[in-house]
């Protein structure tokens, strides 16, 4: 938790460099839900052994999708009014049938580490607490990529042409680092690339008219595995 004088001095702070205020970053998450279809994920939540997101425009009817061992299953929730206070936004949700233990059900996230803030590229989104138990969420606050696939847990990092890539395994043992990557966009997409040893890696995200992705591995042309995504988020320069 964050306290109000540590607020205090980061606004100071901020005052003092206008122009990477007005810089900030905007991001857009999206998760694939029932019939492979995709919509837009108010939030998402990666952990090591499940995917959760939360779809739905603000309060009232939504969708809590989950992946674990990359079978799917989707439930409707109400969504309630967001409870902020202290750094904190606690967004309650209800399910048909099922008694919330104290202090309920619900997604947890910051109004501090947020990209409201250009000192964070991503928001955080600390925990789903729902019927299935609590599951604190991966945050990695200077990302440009989140992604989960079945398998795999992705990051992407891109700054000053620098574009560098890491992943964990669903099991939780580290996966790749690599380096020295690149960035194209085009066709309602961007594309990363990194080439390792002969291998080439490849993460596609869909831009918000044509969600959707994958991560692959190829090598002489030929593709040696590819993973759709389950969820991602983008964060881009406003």
């Amino acid at each position: 938790m964050i306290g109000s004088r540590a607020v205090l001095m980061a606004c100071a702070v901020l005052a003092l460099a206008p122009a990477a205020l007005a810089a900030g970053f905007r991001e857009k998450s999206f998760a694939q839900v029932s019939g492979g279809a995709w919509q837009p994920a108010r939030f998402w939540c990666d952990t090591p052994g499940r995917v959760l997101a939360l779809s739905g425009g603000g309060t009232g009817p939504g969708t809590l999708t989950q992946w674990v061992g990359g079978v799917r299953s989707q439930v409707a929730v109400t969504v309630g009014a967001d409870d902020a206070g202290a750094g904190q936004v606690y967004t309650p949700l209800t399910f048909a049938g099922s008694s919330a233990p104290a202090p309920g059900f619900f997604v947890h996230s910051s109004n501090v580490q947020n990209v409201q803030d250009p000192a964070y590229r991503m928001t955080h989104v600390n925990e789903f607490r729902v019927p299935a138990g609590s599951f604190a969420c991966r945050f990695v606050p200077q990302a440009a990529v989140l992604a989960a696939t079945a398998r795999h847990s992705v990051t992407v990092w891109e700054s000053d042409g620098r574009v560098t890539y890491a992943s964990r395994n669903r099991d939780g043992t580290p996966g790749v680092q690599l380096t020295g990557g690149t960035h194209a966009t085009g066709r309602e997409r961007d594309e990363y690339r990194w080439n390792r040893g002969g291998y080439g890696y490849v993460l596609v995200v869909g831009t918000a008219r044509a969600p959707g992705g994958e991560l692959r591995v190829e090598r002489a042309g030929r593709v040696l595995s590819r993973e759709p995504l389950l969820a991602y988020t983008v964060s881009r320069a406003r």
